[in-house]
């Protein structure tokens, strides 16, 4: 194949620039292997230069292609964009791109369902499956009932899965171990613990096979109909192996154990012909099962494993971090190979990373306010960087359920929103819809598709469903209204683009919430005969009526700002998760209560009451405990992200014992700054 001819073409559209030699070497390299690169280092975009220069070989003389995998959408639609206008046929049979959810449901899950139950699936949807489990419990009784008010969260969590001999259990997500249960001291004392612990466990069992008949799945349930799939299919495997002659995976660092088995299951055998190349960087292993951080990365590389047989590649520049800021997140590094280094390749910068001290009076004004001053003081403004990747204040916790004295987020920023940030489709309540679209987009392309998504989840609340039987899609709610005719169609556009123009330019939230709510109450949108049935009679809102009326969601006040303010300089407000994989002109990371009272600094600076070596200081550093690494992780993330300023904010009694040493002039990282309350 080649390879090397097409890498300078591949430079001129991606890069505008050269490739390294390291980056090179990944390119040309057509064996299975690992490749493990630091943030900022361009990891995507050698892959995307790499998949470029294949391309340029294709059709494959064997007639088979190419699977592209990633842990998020948002990865696979970074490729997409770059790559898509550039070489079409990568997304076109025989190649697949697409999330490894997307590929496990597509090749597995969904045509084992289908094999297996005789019926095509309906949903597969963690909303709707909680939704519908909530509906079983709420029926509950006995001993069932009891242990739902005690911790539902065991019945959100079970999955049916395969033991060693195929048989069927249920376990604790993917770990294969059975549910454990804290078993109340009632049932002990009543000598009934197993007895009501089958019964619990029966329950579970006959709710699970009751969605699965229903077609209704969870996300996790599809690798369990996968593996029944590869077990019970033997020929499943080399079809797979032969359609795809070449696998990327990028994201690595992401995948859980389980999704990384099922991928090797299918193409890392011994008589396999497929070559399987992995990309990631271990130390950004920050999503784990829940709400936990991960410890360790699930991910072992293949020279882990097998050190005489393969060798993994590295990048070890970043083309993102300044050579300051580089050699602080290297002190963060968790999982270090034999001389893997952070080294930062941004030259346009020279400034120190900035730690700001804070006591629990200062307020979040005061913090974003110094931010926008030292924003000011080195013309950041002006940056191109800044037109391209914007200013960010950044947290491990953005949200707590418990009022405390602190520091988190929220608490901070009041009009921080954590659902305002996702991309949910998805709301438990209407007004959500109005308030959490996206608005990074500069049309009422985001609010409309917004719109449309609360109108069929109130569709699908009320059991309305189309003339197939399906539940209603945006796209065939729209279809409906056009057939009711062009003087309907017209009018329903003609509210909707009012409703869209009235909450993105005048702010109009609560005046376009209780004009939807009259008209949804309408035989013009729940009259409609949406089924197409005979002798039909109009219905009315029955079952919605909570998630329409519900008061859960308290909208926050709408901050105006004049045209002045927000033209000069916007900072946006963000976990450490959301903002992970992303570039900012400058980071601020406020440190926050994660296991109260610790915070990222006294997790690293002190630890048993003792002052340890890290790498807040001058050492590498030293930690063994369990929060002790997610921080270092989250800081890792977090600290990455800029390519000019890094602010750290932390109070001053998590650092005032060794505050002095901290300063880059007494040989520390940091240039230390104090905010003081008037």
């Amino acid at each position: 194949m080649e390879i090397e001819k097409h890498i300078e073409q591949a430079e001129k559209i991606f890069i505008n620039g050269n490739f390294d030699s390291k980056r090179k070497k990944f390119i040309k390299n057509l064996k299975t292997c690992d490749l493990l690169a630091v943030p900022g280092s361009g990891k995507t975009t050698t892959l995307i230069a790499k998949l470029y220069c294949i391309s340029q070989n294709m059709p494959f003389e064997d007639g088979s292609g190419i699977l592209v995998l990633a842990h998020t959408n948002h990865a696979i639609d970074e490729i997409e964009k770059k790559l898509k206008k550039h070489c079409p046929q990568l997304f076109e049979y025989p190649n697949f791109v697409g999330t490894i959810q997307s590929f496990v449901n597509r090749f597995l899950a969904i045509p084992h369902f289908t094999q297996k139950n005789k019926f095509k699936f309906k949903v597969i949807d963690d909303f709707e499956y909680k939704k519908r489990f909530d509906f079983f419990l709420k029926h509950a009784k006995d001993s069932i009932s009891y242990f739902s008010k005690r911790d539902t969260n065991i019945f959100y969590k079970s999955r049916f899965n395969l033991d060693v001999e195929g048989n069927l259990i249920i376990c604790n997500e993917f770990d294969n171990e059975e549910i454990k249960f804290n078993i109340p001291q009632k049932w002990i004392n009543q000598n009934t613990e197993i007895e009501k612990i089958t019964k619990v466990l029966d329950f579970i069992k006959d709710c699970k096979t009751k969605l699965f008949k229903e077609g209704l799945l969870h996300y996790d349930d599809c690798y369990f109909y996968s593996k029944q799939y590869l077990l019970s299919n033997k020929d499943t495997k080399k079809i797979i192996q032969k359609r795809f002659k070449y696998v990327f995976i990028d994201e690595m660092q992401d995948l859980e154990e389980y999704q990384i088995k099922i991928i090797d299951d299918i193409f890392f055998e011994e008589d396999s012909e497929t070559i399987i190349q992995r990309i990631g960087d271990k130390n950004q292993s920050i999503y784990g099962s829940g709400k936990k951080v991960k410890q360790t990365c699930d991910w072992r590389t293949r020279q882990d494993k097998e050190p005489l047989k393969y060798k993994d590649l590295n990048i070890q520049n970043s083309l993102r971090l300044s050579p300051k800021t580089a050699v602080l997140v290297d002190k963060f590094v968790l999982e270090r190979l034999e001389k893997y280094r952070v080294v930062g390749k941004f030259e346009e910068s020279n400034l120190y990373p900035h730690l700001i001290i804070i006591n629990r009076k200062t307020t979040g004004e005061q913090i974003k306010n110094k931010f926008i001053d030292l924003i000011k003081k080195y013309n950041l403004q002006q940056c191109k960087k800044n037109i391209d990747n914007g200013f960010k204040i950044v947290s491990w916790i953005t949200e707590k359920e418990d009022e405390n004295k602190e520091v988190y987020l929220k608490k901070l920023f009041s009009e921080y929103s954590k659902e305002s940030k996702s991309r949910k489709e998805d709301f438990d309540c209407f007004k959500k819809y109005l308030y959490h679209y996206d608005k990074e987009k500069l049309t009422l392309e985001s609010i409309r598709k917004s719109i449309l998504n609360g109108f069929t989840r109130i569709l699908d609340l009320e059991g309305i469903k189309d003339n197939k039987g399906k539940r209603y899609r945006k796209s065939t709610l729209m279809q409906f209204i056009k057939n009711q005719g062009e003087a309907f169609y017209n009018d329903f556009k003609s509210k909707l683009f009012s409703w869209c123009f009235d909450i993105v330019i005048r702010n109009k939230y609560e005046e376009v919430f209780n004009e939807m709510k009259d008209f949804i109450s309408s035989k013009v949108f729940i009259g409609q005969n949406w089924s197409n049935e005979e002798n039909y009679v109009p219905k009315t809102i029955n079952q919605s009526k909570e998630f329409i009326d519900s008061e859960i969601f308290q909208p926050i006040e709408i901050v105006k700002q004049s045209a002045t303010e927000k033209e000069e300089i916007n900072i946006e407000l963000a976990s450490v998760h959301a903002v992970k994989g992303q570039t900012h002109c400058a980071t601020m990371y406020i440190e926050s209560a994660y296991q109260r009272p610790l915070y990222e600094t006294n997790k690293i600076i002190k630890r048993k009451g003792k002052k340890t070596s890290n790498p807040l200081l001058l050492e590498e550093h030293m930690c063994e405990g369990t929060y002790d690494k997610q921080a270092l992780k989250m800081m890792y993330v977090g600290f990455s992200r800029p390519t000019h300023l890094l602010c750290f904010v932390v109070l001053k009694e998590n650092v005032e014992d060794c505050l002095d040493s901290l300063c880059h002039s007494k040989g520390g990282f940091w240039e230390v700054e104090e905010i003081r309350n008037n």
